[in-house]
Protein backbone atom coordinates (compact mmCIF):
# COMPACT_ATOMS: atom_id res chain seq x y z
CA UNK A 1 0.00 0.00 0.00
CA UNK A 2 1.65 3.53 -1.10
CA UNK A 3 0.18 7.03 -0.36
CA UNK A 4 0.84 9.29 -3.66
CA UNK A 5 0.78 13.00 -3.20
CA UNK A 6 -1.13 14.35 -6.30
CA UNK A 7 -2.42 18.01 -7.42
CA UNK A 8 -5.80 17.53 -6.71
CA UNK A 9 -4.80 15.74 -3.23
CA UNK A 10 -3.33 12.75 -1.84
CA UNK A 11 -4.82 9.41 -2.88
CA UNK A 12 -4.36 5.65 -1.84
CA UNK A 13 -2.93 3.39 -4.58
CA UNK A 14 -3.28 -0.10 -4.07
CA UNK A 15 -1.51 -2.41 -7.27
CA UNK A 16 -1.59 0.70 -9.13
CA UNK A 17 -5.16 1.54 -9.01
CA UNK A 18 -6.68 4.86 -8.09
CA UNK A 19 -9.36 4.40 -5.12
CA UNK A 20 -12.49 6.89 -5.27
CA UNK A 21 -11.91 9.84 -3.05
CA UNK A 22 -14.75 8.56 -0.44
CA UNK A 23 -13.60 5.63 -0.42
CA UNK A 24 -10.00 7.04 0.51
CA UNK A 25 -11.95 9.69 3.02
CA UNK A 26 -13.46 6.68 4.36
CA UNK A 27 -10.06 4.18 4.64
CA UNK A 28 -8.05 7.08 6.07
CA UNK A 29 -10.63 7.70 8.67
CA UNK A 30 -10.58 4.04 9.88
CA UNK A 31 -6.71 4.06 9.73
CA UNK A 32 -6.45 7.21 12.01
CA UNK A 33 -8.88 6.21 14.30
CA UNK A 34 -7.16 3.17 14.65
CA UNK A 35 -3.74 5.11 15.11
CA UNK A 36 -4.88 6.83 18.15
CA UNK A 37 -6.98 4.41 19.63
CA UNK A 38 -3.90 1.92 19.20
CA UNK A 39 -2.24 4.45 21.59
CA UNK A 40 -4.93 4.53 24.40
CA UNK A 41 -5.00 0.62 24.85
CA UNK A 42 -2.89 -1.91 26.68
CA UNK A 43 -2.47 1.15 29.95
CA UNK A 44 -0.52 3.49 27.23
CA UNK A 45 -1.77 6.86 27.39
CA UNK A 46 -4.07 8.41 24.50
CA UNK A 47 -2.12 10.03 22.08
CA UNK A 48 -2.52 13.54 22.72
CA UNK A 49 -3.62 15.46 25.67
CA UNK A 50 -6.08 18.37 26.10
CA UNK A 51 -6.33 20.84 29.24
CA UNK A 52 -5.44 24.28 30.02
CA UNK A 53 -1.80 24.29 29.81
CA UNK A 54 -0.59 25.26 26.84
CA UNK A 55 2.55 26.80 24.89
CA UNK A 56 2.61 29.44 22.08
CA UNK A 57 5.15 30.55 19.07
CA UNK A 58 7.90 29.03 17.81
CA UNK A 59 9.72 26.19 19.14
CA UNK A 60 13.25 25.06 17.97
CA UNK A 61 13.29 22.23 20.60
CA UNK A 62 10.82 19.61 20.96
CA UNK A 63 12.56 17.81 23.66
CA UNK A 64 12.03 19.71 26.63
CA UNK A 65 8.81 18.59 26.17
CA UNK A 66 9.54 15.25 27.71
CA UNK A 67 9.93 16.90 30.68
CA UNK A 68 7.09 19.98 30.48
CA UNK A 69 4.19 18.42 29.61
CA UNK A 70 1.72 21.10 28.87
CA UNK A 71 -1.76 20.04 27.17
CA UNK A 72 -1.95 22.35 24.04
CA UNK A 73 0.66 23.86 21.74
CA UNK A 74 0.63 26.55 18.91
CA UNK A 75 3.15 27.48 16.42
CA UNK A 76 4.57 30.41 15.80
CA UNK A 77 4.54 29.05 12.00
CA UNK A 78 0.94 30.13 10.26
CA UNK A 79 -0.48 28.08 6.93
CA UNK A 80 -0.93 29.73 3.99
CA UNK A 81 -4.23 28.53 2.16
CA UNK A 82 -2.39 28.54 -0.72
CA UNK A 83 -2.87 25.71 -3.57
CA UNK A 84 0.84 25.59 -3.52
CA UNK A 85 1.03 24.21 0.22
CA UNK A 86 0.49 20.54 0.15
CA UNK A 87 3.43 18.91 -1.16
CA UNK A 88 5.67 21.27 -0.75
CA UNK A 89 8.37 22.35 1.56
CA UNK A 90 6.17 24.04 3.79
CA UNK A 91 3.93 21.23 4.70
CA UNK A 92 7.21 19.78 5.61
CA UNK A 93 7.77 21.94 8.27
CA UNK A 94 4.04 21.62 9.55
CA UNK A 95 3.87 18.01 9.72
CA UNK A 96 7.40 18.18 11.65
CA UNK A 97 6.00 20.60 13.92
CA UNK A 98 2.52 19.00 14.71
CA UNK A 99 4.15 15.50 14.98
CA UNK A 100 7.04 16.68 17.85
CA UNK A 101 3.82 17.85 19.65
CA UNK A 102 2.10 14.41 19.32
CA UNK A 103 4.89 12.99 19.84
CA UNK A 104 5.06 14.74 23.20
CA UNK A 105 0.83 14.13 23.85
CA UNK A 106 0.49 17.87 23.24
CA UNK A 107 -2.79 18.57 20.70
CA UNK A 108 -1.00 20.93 17.90
CA UNK A 109 -3.57 24.03 17.22
CA UNK A 110 -3.10 25.28 13.97
CA UNK A 111 -3.59 28.76 13.06
CA UNK A 112 -4.30 30.05 8.93
CA UNK A 113 -2.63 33.45 7.90
CA UNK A 114 -5.47 35.37 7.57
CA UNK A 115 -4.62 38.08 4.88
CA UNK A 116 -6.38 39.45 2.12
CA UNK A 117 -7.36 35.79 1.71
CA UNK A 118 -9.43 35.42 -2.33
CA UNK A 119 -12.16 32.79 -3.63
CA UNK A 120 -9.36 30.15 -4.18
CA UNK A 121 -8.08 30.02 -0.25
CA UNK A 122 -11.51 28.10 -0.04
CA UNK A 123 -10.66 25.63 -1.78
CA UNK A 124 -6.92 25.09 -0.38
CA UNK A 125 -8.17 25.11 3.25
CA UNK A 126 -10.87 22.67 2.74
CA UNK A 127 -7.57 20.19 1.31
CA UNK A 128 -5.49 21.43 4.11
CA UNK A 129 -8.07 20.68 6.88
CA UNK A 130 -9.33 17.40 5.31
CA UNK A 131 -5.30 16.19 4.43
CA UNK A 132 -4.37 16.95 8.12
CA UNK A 133 -8.01 15.56 10.17
CA UNK A 134 -8.82 12.57 8.30
CA UNK A 135 -5.77 12.06 5.52
CA UNK A 136 -2.45 11.34 5.19
CA UNK A 137 -1.40 14.18 7.10
CA UNK A 138 -2.93 12.72 10.07
CA UNK A 139 -0.97 9.69 10.05
CA UNK A 140 2.10 11.42 9.33
CA UNK A 141 1.67 13.62 12.58
CA UNK A 142 0.26 11.12 14.57
CA UNK A 143 -3.31 12.00 15.47
CA UNK A 144 -5.89 13.68 14.07
CA UNK A 145 -5.69 17.79 13.54
CA UNK A 146 -8.51 19.19 15.01
CA UNK A 147 -8.53 22.84 16.12
CA UNK A 148 -8.04 25.38 13.39
CA UNK A 149 -7.37 28.99 14.33
CA UNK A 150 -8.49 31.77 12.12
CA UNK A 151 -5.83 34.97 12.00
CA UNK A 152 -3.96 36.21 14.89
CA UNK A 153 -4.23 39.70 16.46
CA UNK A 154 -6.45 40.43 13.33
CA UNK A 155 -7.08 43.97 15.45
CA UNK A 156 -3.36 44.45 15.92
CA UNK A 157 -0.53 45.92 13.78
CA UNK A 158 0.54 42.70 11.82
CA UNK A 159 0.47 43.28 8.44
CA UNK A 160 -3.29 41.02 8.17
CA UNK A 161 -4.61 43.59 10.46
CA UNK A 162 -8.43 44.50 9.13
CA UNK A 163 -11.29 46.10 10.29
CA UNK A 164 -13.65 43.87 11.96
CA UNK A 165 -16.83 43.53 9.67
CA UNK A 166 -13.26 42.19 6.78
CA UNK A 167 -12.17 40.20 9.25
CA UNK A 168 -15.84 38.76 9.67
CA UNK A 169 -15.68 38.25 5.26
CA UNK A 170 -12.60 36.53 5.80
CA UNK A 171 -13.72 34.30 8.26
CA UNK A 172 -17.09 33.46 6.58
CA UNK A 173 -15.01 32.31 3.13
CA UNK A 174 -12.51 30.33 5.10
CA UNK A 175 -14.25 29.17 8.06
CA UNK A 176 -17.37 26.93 5.87
CA UNK A 177 -14.26 25.34 3.91
CA UNK A 178 -12.84 24.00 7.22
CA UNK A 179 -16.63 22.50 8.07
CA UNK A 180 -16.04 20.82 4.58
CA UNK A 181 -13.09 19.50 5.44
CA UNK A 182 -13.89 18.56 8.73
CA UNK A 183 -17.23 19.08 10.01
CA UNK A 184 -16.10 18.20 13.80
CA UNK A 185 -13.10 20.22 13.73
CA UNK A 186 -13.23 23.36 16.17
CA UNK A 187 -12.43 26.85 14.68
CA UNK A 188 -11.03 29.72 17.14
CA UNK A 189 -11.45 33.26 16.53
CA UNK A 190 -7.34 34.28 16.07
CA UNK A 191 -6.46 35.59 19.22
CA UNK A 192 -7.68 39.64 20.20
CA UNK A 193 -5.51 42.03 21.97
CA UNK A 194 -6.20 44.92 24.50
CA UNK A 195 -5.22 48.67 25.33
CA UNK A 196 -6.55 52.16 25.97
CA UNK A 197 -4.64 53.33 23.65
CA UNK A 198 -6.21 50.96 21.05
CA UNK A 199 -9.58 53.17 20.94
CA UNK A 200 -12.22 51.43 18.60
CA UNK A 201 -10.14 48.76 17.76
CA UNK A 202 -10.28 47.94 21.57
CA UNK A 203 -10.77 44.13 22.41
CA UNK A 204 -14.62 44.88 23.06
CA UNK A 205 -15.48 47.79 20.60
CA UNK A 206 -14.19 45.39 18.10
CA UNK A 207 -15.10 42.24 19.16
CA UNK A 208 -18.83 43.81 18.68
CA UNK A 209 -18.83 44.52 15.23
CA UNK A 210 -17.24 41.84 14.27
CA UNK A 211 -19.91 39.44 15.41
CA UNK A 212 -22.79 42.23 14.64
CA UNK A 213 -21.36 41.44 11.42
CA UNK A 214 -22.35 37.60 11.56
CA UNK A 215 -18.81 36.24 12.41
CA UNK A 216 -20.17 34.66 15.55
CA UNK A 217 -21.36 32.02 13.07
CA UNK A 218 -18.62 30.55 12.35
CA UNK A 219 -16.35 30.36 15.90
CA UNK A 220 -16.30 27.48 18.35
CA UNK A 221 -14.03 29.42 20.74
CA UNK A 222 -13.13 32.63 21.40
CA UNK A 223 -9.94 33.93 22.04
CA UNK A 224 -7.89 36.81 23.30
CA UNK A 225 -3.89 37.71 23.90
CA UNK A 226 -2.89 39.67 26.91
CA UNK A 227 0.38 40.06 28.87
CA UNK A 228 1.89 43.29 30.68
CA UNK A 229 4.23 43.37 33.44
CA UNK A 230 4.44 41.08 37.24
CA UNK A 231 4.02 44.38 39.09
CA UNK A 232 2.82 47.64 38.31
CA UNK A 233 5.36 50.12 37.68
CA UNK A 234 5.02 53.80 37.07
CA UNK A 235 7.36 53.61 33.83
CA UNK A 236 4.37 51.49 31.78
CA UNK A 237 1.32 52.68 34.53
CA UNK A 238 -1.33 51.44 31.63
CA UNK A 239 0.23 47.48 31.64
CA UNK A 240 -1.66 44.88 31.72
CA UNK A 241 -1.25 42.81 35.05
CA UNK A 242 -2.31 39.14 35.89
CA UNK A 243 -5.80 40.09 36.98
CA UNK A 244 -6.44 42.02 34.15
CA UNK A 245 -8.05 39.12 32.93
CA UNK A 246 -11.20 39.68 35.67
CA UNK A 247 -12.10 42.63 33.48
CA UNK A 248 -10.98 41.08 29.56
CA UNK A 249 -12.76 37.74 30.62
CA UNK A 250 -15.90 39.37 31.47
CA UNK A 251 -16.09 41.75 28.66
CA UNK A 252 -15.85 38.41 26.06
CA UNK A 253 -19.02 36.56 28.02
CA UNK A 254 -20.72 39.85 28.22
CA UNK A 255 -20.90 40.46 24.52
CA UNK A 256 -21.30 37.06 23.63
CA UNK A 257 -24.15 36.66 25.56
CA UNK A 258 -25.66 39.76 24.31
CA UNK A 259 -25.10 38.00 20.58
CA UNK A 260 -26.77 34.46 21.68
CA UNK A 261 -23.44 33.08 22.10
CA UNK A 262 -23.37 32.93 25.87
CA UNK A 263 -22.02 29.27 25.47
CA UNK A 264 -18.79 29.61 23.71
CA UNK A 265 -15.60 28.67 25.58
CA UNK A 266 -13.10 31.50 26.16
CA UNK A 267 -8.59 30.63 25.83
CA UNK A 268 -5.98 32.88 25.99
CA UNK A 269 -3.51 31.68 22.99
CA UNK A 270 -0.93 34.21 24.55
CA UNK A 271 0.10 34.99 27.75
CA UNK A 272 3.05 35.83 29.38
CA UNK A 273 5.70 38.26 31.13
CA UNK A 274 9.10 38.47 30.85
CA UNK A 275 12.47 38.63 33.00
CA UNK A 276 15.47 41.23 32.89
CA UNK A 277 15.02 44.48 31.79
CA UNK A 278 13.28 46.47 29.14
CA UNK A 279 14.31 50.42 29.67
CA UNK A 280 13.56 51.34 32.86
CA UNK A 281 11.68 48.30 34.51
CA UNK A 282 13.52 45.08 35.56
CA UNK A 283 12.04 42.02 36.54
CA UNK A 284 13.32 39.11 37.90
CA UNK A 285 12.97 35.36 36.90
CA UNK A 286 11.09 35.40 40.65
CA UNK A 287 8.48 38.09 39.41
CA UNK A 288 8.01 36.02 36.03
CA UNK A 289 7.58 32.94 37.94
CA UNK A 290 5.04 33.95 40.24
CA UNK A 291 3.15 36.24 37.50
CA UNK A 292 2.64 32.87 35.52
CA UNK A 293 1.14 30.87 38.24
CA UNK A 294 -0.81 33.39 38.94
CA UNK A 295 -2.31 34.10 35.04
CA UNK A 296 -2.96 30.30 34.82
CA UNK A 297 -4.43 29.68 38.70
CA UNK A 298 -6.80 33.06 38.38
CA UNK A 299 -7.87 31.90 34.69
CA UNK A 300 -8.67 28.59 35.70
CA UNK A 301 -11.27 29.90 38.12
CA UNK A 302 -12.62 32.36 35.51
CA UNK A 303 -13.71 29.35 33.64
CA UNK A 304 -11.00 29.58 30.85
CA UNK A 305 -9.94 26.04 29.20
CA UNK A 306 -6.84 26.78 27.72
CA UNK A 307 -4.05 29.44 28.48
CA UNK A 308 -0.55 29.15 26.43
CA UNK A 309 2.47 30.76 27.81
CA UNK A 310 4.37 32.88 25.01
CA UNK A 311 6.96 31.61 24.67
CA UNK A 312 9.17 28.20 25.20
CA UNK A 313 12.35 28.82 24.76
CA UNK A 314 13.16 33.15 24.23
CA UNK A 315 13.07 33.91 20.50
CA UNK A 316 14.69 37.14 19.56
CA UNK A 317 11.93 38.22 18.50
CA UNK A 318 12.65 42.15 18.44
CA UNK A 319 16.55 41.05 17.89
CA UNK A 320 18.14 43.29 20.97
CA UNK A 321 18.23 40.50 23.88
CA UNK A 322 15.90 43.52 25.84
CA UNK A 323 12.48 43.59 24.20
CA UNK A 324 9.84 42.05 26.11
CA UNK A 325 9.83 39.08 23.74
CA UNK A 326 13.23 38.28 23.67
CA UNK A 327 12.66 37.85 26.97
CA UNK A 328 9.28 36.14 27.75
CA UNK A 329 10.35 32.48 27.33
CA UNK A 330 10.62 29.87 30.06
CA UNK A 331 14.82 29.29 28.27
CA UNK A 332 17.08 31.76 27.66
CA UNK A 333 18.62 31.89 24.62
CA UNK A 334 22.20 32.77 25.60
CA UNK A 335 21.77 36.61 23.87
CA UNK A 336 21.06 40.12 25.88
CA UNK A 337 22.52 41.64 29.43
CA UNK A 338 20.39 39.61 31.67
CA UNK A 339 20.89 36.03 29.70
CA UNK A 340 22.45 33.73 31.97
CA UNK A 341 23.23 31.31 28.88
CA UNK A 342 21.90 29.34 26.18
CA UNK A 343 19.45 26.45 27.33
CA UNK A 344 19.74 27.74 30.64
CA UNK A 345 16.01 27.00 32.33
CA UNK A 346 14.50 30.09 34.11
CA UNK A 347 12.51 29.72 37.71
CA UNK A 348 9.49 30.45 35.41
CA UNK A 349 10.51 27.26 33.75
CA UNK A 350 10.07 24.89 36.66
CA UNK A 351 7.68 27.07 38.05
CA UNK A 352 5.10 25.89 35.29
CA UNK A 353 6.75 22.44 35.41
CA UNK A 354 5.74 22.54 39.39
CA UNK A 355 2.14 23.75 38.39
CA UNK A 356 1.43 21.10 35.98
CA UNK A 357 2.68 17.97 38.17
CA UNK A 358 0.58 19.32 40.69
CA UNK A 359 -2.60 20.80 39.17
CA UNK A 360 -2.98 18.55 36.40
CA UNK A 361 -6.42 17.03 36.29
CA UNK A 362 -7.48 18.54 39.55
CA UNK A 363 -10.75 20.29 40.75
CA UNK A 364 -11.27 23.84 41.16
CA UNK A 365 -13.53 24.47 44.66
CA UNK A 366 -13.01 28.20 44.78
CA UNK A 367 -11.22 30.95 44.56
CA UNK A 368 -11.34 34.11 46.85
CA UNK A 369 -9.75 37.62 46.85
CA UNK A 370 -9.76 40.33 49.46
CA UNK A 371 -7.60 43.27 50.60
CA UNK A 372 -4.46 41.64 48.19
CA UNK A 373 -4.49 37.96 50.01
CA UNK A 374 -5.85 35.30 47.19
CA UNK A 375 -6.72 31.59 48.08
CA UNK A 376 -7.46 28.83 45.35
CA UNK A 377 -9.01 25.37 46.53
CA UNK A 378 -8.30 22.66 44.30
CA UNK A 379 -8.99 18.96 44.83
CA UNK A 380 -5.93 16.89 43.16
CA UNK A 381 -5.50 13.10 43.05
CA UNK A 382 -8.42 13.23 46.32
CA UNK A 383 -5.76 15.52 47.98
CA UNK A 384 -6.51 19.54 49.21
CA UNK A 385 -4.15 21.78 47.26
CA UNK A 386 -4.84 25.65 47.69
CA UNK A 387 -2.50 28.21 46.24
CA UNK A 388 -2.11 30.99 48.05
CA UNK A 389 -0.45 34.66 47.50
CA UNK A 390 -0.37 38.11 48.13
CA UNK A 391 -0.52 41.11 46.04
CA UNK A 392 2.55 43.38 47.83
CA UNK A 393 1.36 46.73 46.23
CA UNK A 394 -2.43 45.87 48.03
CA UNK A 395 -0.79 44.64 51.06
CA UNK A 396 2.17 43.92 52.57
CA UNK A 397 2.48 41.63 55.96
CA UNK A 398 2.21 38.70 57.32
CA UNK A 399 -0.79 35.72 56.93
CA UNK A 400 -1.99 33.12 59.27
CA UNK A 401 -2.76 29.45 57.96
CA UNK A 402 -4.83 27.46 60.38
CA UNK A 403 -4.60 23.62 59.12
CA UNK A 404 -7.16 21.11 59.78
CA UNK A 405 -4.80 18.44 59.84
CA UNK A 406 -1.08 17.63 58.90
CA UNK A 407 -0.10 20.60 56.19
CA UNK A 408 2.96 20.87 54.03
CA UNK A 409 4.19 23.79 52.29
CA UNK A 410 5.99 24.48 48.91
CA UNK A 411 7.27 27.04 47.17
CA UNK A 412 6.26 27.63 43.85
CA UNK A 413 9.11 25.30 42.20
CA UNK A 414 8.02 22.55 44.94
CA UNK A 415 10.81 23.28 47.55
CA UNK A 416 9.93 21.99 51.11
CA UNK A 417 8.79 25.12 53.15
CA UNK A 418 7.31 23.37 56.41
CA UNK A 419 5.44 21.11 57.80
CA UNK A 420 2.36 22.08 60.22
CA UNK A 421 -0.30 20.60 62.37
CA UNK A 422 -1.26 23.95 63.63
CA UNK A 423 -1.79 27.27 63.46
CA UNK A 424 1.52 28.99 62.17
CA UNK A 425 2.15 32.49 60.24
CA UNK A 426 3.72 32.95 56.46
CA UNK A 427 5.66 35.68 55.16
CA UNK A 428 4.24 36.10 52.11
CA UNK A 429 6.58 37.54 49.02
CA UNK A 430 5.26 37.83 45.61
CA UNK A 431 5.81 34.01 44.76
CA UNK A 432 2.88 31.94 45.65
CA UNK A 433 2.73 28.99 48.00
CA UNK A 434 1.10 25.62 47.54
CA UNK A 435 -0.16 24.30 50.72
CA UNK A 436 -0.46 20.68 50.42
CA UNK A 437 -3.70 18.97 52.85
CA UNK A 438 -6.87 20.11 54.60
CA UNK A 439 -6.42 24.26 55.71
CA UNK A 440 -8.96 25.33 57.95
CA UNK A 441 -8.31 29.01 56.91
CA UNK A 442 -6.22 31.66 55.67
CA UNK A 443 -5.89 35.06 56.93
CA UNK A 444 -4.88 38.45 57.06
CA UNK A 445 -5.53 38.81 60.84
CA UNK A 446 -3.55 37.76 63.58
CA UNK A 447 -4.17 35.30 65.94
CA UNK A 448 -6.14 36.93 69.33
CA UNK A 449 -3.31 36.63 72.15
CA UNK A 450 -4.79 35.05 75.18
CA UNK A 451 -3.53 35.75 78.83
CA UNK A 452 -1.51 33.47 80.71
CA UNK A 453 -4.38 32.58 82.82
CA UNK A 454 -7.16 32.71 79.87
Amino acid sequence: MQWNATPRGVYLRSNGKAVSDRVRRCAVWIGTALLVVGLSIGGREPAVREGIFGISGIIPDNSYFAELRVDVGTSGFWIGASPSFLGGRKEALHTEQMRGFVEHGITPIVTFWLGDVGPDAADAAERIVSHYSTGQGAVDVGAPVTIWELGDEQNGTWGTSCEPEEYARRVALLAPAIRRGCPSCRIVLGGLLDGPEMGDWALGPYLDRFLAAGGGAWIDVYAFHYYGLARPHPAWPEAQLYDSAIELVATVRHLLADHGLGDRPIWVTETSTFSGGMGAIEQSESDQAADLVKRYVLLWSLDVDVVQWCYLTEPQFEGTGVGFFDQSGLIYDGIGPYDRGAGVKKRTYFAYLHMIDRLRGAELLDRTTEGGLTVARFVADGEPVSVVWQDPWVRDGPIWVDPAGALVVEDLCGELLGRYDDRFRLDPTLEPVYLIGPVESVSTSAPVLQSPGG
